[in-house]
């Protein structure tokens, strides 16, 4: 999918993607992240006010992330699993924080999709989808920064709820405006720091965690190894995927780490995260040589990348086989194949 180059009145082009459509189907990428919930209910928001067009919130997965289930319990975001949705009510799709193509997106093979609204590399194909409108931006560092600039651009007030949602999308993929940021960027959270309910953003922020969580993380520390400037630590079997994403955020705390490698067998598919945190560090790449000849799917975004792949045997002997294959190719591609490797007690 080609990534379009924005101009001034992006916005108008993806309202009239979508004119004549009575019902929209507002679409996240599976296992929802706050940036791509954030996308979708500030997207519903801009739909429903100026073309007066229903829509409904539908995903895939679960919600596993302490934060991301508050932020969906706080803010009243009306998620609908597609398991429960009936497809045949709907006659227009937007694909919001991914594309088609990418592996963590299953798509109606049968229905149109008017609009992609994203900001990831794209994927080599896209399996035959053609939307009417497509804005990828890949030098901005959350979906919802895009969605934002519609609403700034139209001149639409966006209420504490929705402003909360959005704001929210833009502090986790950016880390605070930390890491892969653009201007607009900037300028999206200046725009809705004003206007969020910040009552509500710190409950997000920080919600209560049940001793499993806290387990969980010490288990993880003693399957820490660092090799040189890289850290890895594979969770083996886990109960919550979303524990291999934050392992990996806390671990580029580590100093003297330049790169994070986690992962974690979760219900038939073996999920993998990377951080970098050296200048230049490129996610996507490492995980593009890396998953060469792997049938699972990978994407990222500058100093941040994720990958699954789908597990027919997991057994305990298969899945070390996976974690030494792919913790191996990790350090190879990283150079670091060579250095021994330190436990962190």
């Amino acid at each position: 999918m080609e990534v379009d180059t924005h101009k001034p009145g992006k916005v108008k082009e993806f309202l009239a993607a979508l004119e004549g459509r009575r019902k929209v189907l507002v679409l996240s990428h599976n296992n929802p992240d706050p940036d791509s919930m954030g996308g979708v209910f500030g997207l519903r928001f801009l739909i429903e006010k100026t073309l007066g067009i229903q829509t409904s919130f539908g995903f895939r997965g679960n919600i596993f992330r302490a934060e991301n289930l508050e932020m969906v319990h706080s803010l009243g975001m009306g998620m609908v699993p597609a398991c429960e949705l009936d497809f045949r009510r709907f006659d227009g799709i937007v694909v919001v924080d991914t594309q088609p193509g990418f592996g963590h997106t299953v798509l109606p093979l049968d229905m149109p999709i008017d609009a992609v609204v994203d900001h990831h590399v794209s994927p080599k194909t896209a399996s035959g989808f053609e939307p009417r409108f497509v804005d990828v931006r890949t030098h901005v560092g959350a979906t919802c920064s895009i969605v934002t600039e519609y609403l700034m651009e139209l001149g639409i007030e966006v209420p504490p709820r929705v402003a909360t949602a959005l704001l929210y999308g833009i502090r986790t993929d950016t880390a605070d405006l930390s890491r892969n940021t653009s201007d607009l960027d900037e300028q999206a959270y200046i725009h809705l720091i004003m206007r969020a309910d910040r009552k509500t953003l710190a409950k997000i922020s920080r919600p209560s965690l049940p001793k499993e969580y806290f387990k969980t993380f010490r288990k993880a520390m003693n399957a820490v190894r660092v090799f040189g400037k890289a850290a890895v630590c594979s969770l083996g079997q886990t109960d919550n995927p979303e524990v291999v994403a934050e392992l990996c955020d806390l671990l580029l705390r580590m100093e003297g780490i330049e790169w994070v490698v986690t992962g974690g067998l979760h219900e038939g598919t073996y999920y993998i995260s990377v951080r970098a945190k050296c200048a230049g560090g490129d996610a996507w790449k490492l995980l593009s040589q890396v998953m060469e000849g792997e049938k699972g799917s990978f994407g990222g975004h500058g100093t941040v990348g994720g990958a699954s792949i789908p597990v027919g045997d997991d057994s305990p002997r298969s899945l070390r086989r996976i974690e030494r294959r792919l913790m191996n190719r990790f350090l190879e591609v990283l150079g670091e194949r060579k250095a021994a490797a330190t436990a962190l007690a």
